[in-house]
């Protein structure tokens, strides 16, 4: 007999816990298991394998290439079953099926609520998902099929081959202050301008925080003085009435925050144009539903 076929859910959550803890007494501790079981499974796993999942040293212990790879696949596999135990819960108080979207902060307001409205029509009784995060954060969520498809900034986005990347539309970073501002009536700005001003940013890992490293960079200008980091769009705008913060912002969320009168683009010369895309899964079946949602989109990125 095959050793896939002898492998249970139960052990499929040991390897994960094993490959993250990378200390058999704190799995065994962890799992509710005694530690010489453990031990012995593994051995025997790697027996049925034939090849090495961890390399024991004093300190613990250290996962091979097969191991990550295997875990990979065991994530994938607990990812599917728990979505298909969501799924089964939700249809049993009467949605049709369900659909999880995950979106990065920047990208949020506008084209995903049109989306959605779009996706509500064609399947009334669907249950709908959306949630906002960082980019980070959603990716390994959409490989271990947790997710459906990620909205993003596409730019500079490190991405595997196990996913795909469809571009909706072009996208420029725009830099904003609040109409209190006292650049906010000017003219005629230049980035030494706005330098001298401190800072409200998105973390590290955005996409878009990383888009305005590099348009600092060709414009040959230093980092700014960033004096609040936060990933959320209602904190940026909100903290941006205060005085004097100036914040990155994609060009379509600034044209709704400006339509509101709560910020004001700065005329500076931008050298970049990033693009908004759908990252998914590359082996994932298109349900109808996730067709739905992508003509969603589809549809309202082109207007």
């Amino acid at each position: 007999m095959e050793w896939t076929q002898r492998l249970r859910m139960r052990q499929l959550y040991l390897l994960v816990a094993l490959y993250e803890t990378r200390n058999v007494s704190h799995t065994a501790t962890q799992m509710g298991v005694t530690q010489p079981g453990l031990s012995k499974w593994l051995s025997e796993l790697e027996e049925d394998l034939n090849v090495k999942l961890f390399k024991r040293n004093s300190r613990g212990l250290t996962p091979t290439e097969f191991c990550t790879a295997l875990v990979s696949h065991a994530k994938a596999i607990i990812g599917e079953l728990d979505r298909t135990q969501a799924t089964i819960r939700l249809m049993s108080i009467g949605a049709s099926g369900n659909l999880v979207v995950g979106t990065t902060p920047t990208v949020a307001t506008g084209l995903v609520p049109k989306a959605a409205g779009y996706f509500r029509k064609r399947f009334p009784d669907a249950y709908l998902n959306i949630i906002e995060n960082r980019l980070d954060a959603l990716l390994p969520q959409l490989e271990e099929g947790r997710v459906d498809l990620v909205i993003t900034r596409t730019d500079q986005a490190r991405l595997d081959a196990g996913v795909r990347c469809d571009i909706l539309h072009p996208e420029q970073i725009r830099v904003v202050v609040g109409a209190n501002h006292p650049l906010a009536k000017k003219r005629k700005v230049d980035w030494p301008d706005v330098l001298r001003y401190p800072w409200i940013i998105p973390p590290k890992v955005s996409p878009l925080r990383r888009e305005l490293e590099h348009e600092l960079a060709l414009a040959g200008q230093p980092s700014p003085r960033y004096r609040v980091e936060t990933g959320s769009t209602l904190v940026i705008v909100t903290k941006l009435q205060d005085g004097d913060l100036v914040a990155p912002m994609s060009a379509r969320l600034m044209h709704y925050f400006q339509g509101l009168k709560q910020v004001v683009p700065l005329p500076l010369p931008y050298l970049r144009e990033g693009s908004v895309g759908v990252i998914r899964r590359r082996e994932a079946t298109e349900s109808p539903m996730l067709k739905a949602f992508m003509d969603g989109l589809r549809m309202h990125a082109a207007g």
